[in-house]
């Protein structure tokens, strides 16, 4: 049970030639659909930072921030790509949340991950 806002979100495995860390370009197959909450962060503090993007908390942000709530019956991994709203956000620091008023139940745990912006998609 996810007990926030409702978003409608589908989630699409990495392609098979991700680097290192995960990322990719484009995903490779749809693996789930459904219910989940996206919490958008302060957004982008410079978009003209497109070159040179932002590599810390004082630099200039380009990519959006945000956190990803999903059911814990979700099949969700490191470097998948999540499309909420026609904008498609790069999954990394996947957990599952336990919940903490009856830890080992599962009846309000749920999925967190952090999403950063990738831009619209399908391109």
């Amino acid at each position: 049970m996810l007990l926030l806002a409702p978003d409608l979100v589908t989630l699409y495995s990495g392609p098979p030639a991700a680097d290192a860390h995960g990322w990719a370009a484009a995903p490779a197959a749809q693996v789930w659909q459904g219910q989940g909450n996206l919490q958008a962060g302060p957004g982008r503090s410079d978009n003209a930072a497109a070159a040179a993007g932002g590599h810390g908390p004082y630099d200039p942000a380009h990519s959006g921030l945000a956190t990803l709530y999903l059911p814990p019956d979700v099949p969700l991994a490191e470097g998948m790509v999540a499309l909420v709203g026609g904008i498609s956000y790069a999954l990394s620091q996947v957990r599952l949340a336990g919940d903490p008023v009856n830890p080992g139940t599962g009846g309000l745990g749920c999925w967190v991950a952090t999403a950063t912006e990738a831009g619209q998609w399908p391109a």
